[in-house]
């Protein structure tokens, strides 16, 4: 599978992630099946590690691997600020550095997913 990583599908990713409550959490790949892009897990991934830490008002720290563990390959001080923010947040990890998914798992309604996902594209459209 081709990943999608352009500059749309990124900012349909940023839009998705920047709705994701403080405390709560969505996987990559679902965000990704959100998104109508049911393997797209990776390049989930690709537009989050694009963002520099903060960017854009996007809080990248809120996705995580669908074990609900931090999942930042490469970058231990990046994985210990994810780790950081989510637990200033009021997220706890236990001994082994899991989340409780199913206490922090961000589930928004589909129509809540469409609308979302309808005004990041018109957004996108007016080059905003």
């Amino acid at each position: 599978m081709l990943m999608d990583t352009s500059p749309s599908f990124n900012q349909l990713v940023y839009a998705l992630v920047r709705h994701i409550p403080p405390g709560m959490v969505l996987s990559y790949g679902r965000v990704a099946q959100m998104l109508g892009v049911p393997r797209g897990a990776r390049a989930v991934g690709w537009a989050l590690s694009l963002l520099k830490h903060g960017d854009q008002g996007v809080p990248w720290h809120r996705v995580v691997n669908a074990h609900g563990r931090v999942s930042i390959k490469g970058s231990p001080e990046g994985a210990a600020e994810q780790r950081a923010r989510l637990e200033a947040e009021g997220v706890a990890f236990d001994e082994r550095g899991y989340l409780d998914m199913q206490t922090h798992l961000w589930d928004p309604t589909p129509d809540e997913v469409e609308r979302i996902v309808r005004e990041a594209r018109d957004r996108l459209k007016k080059g905003r």
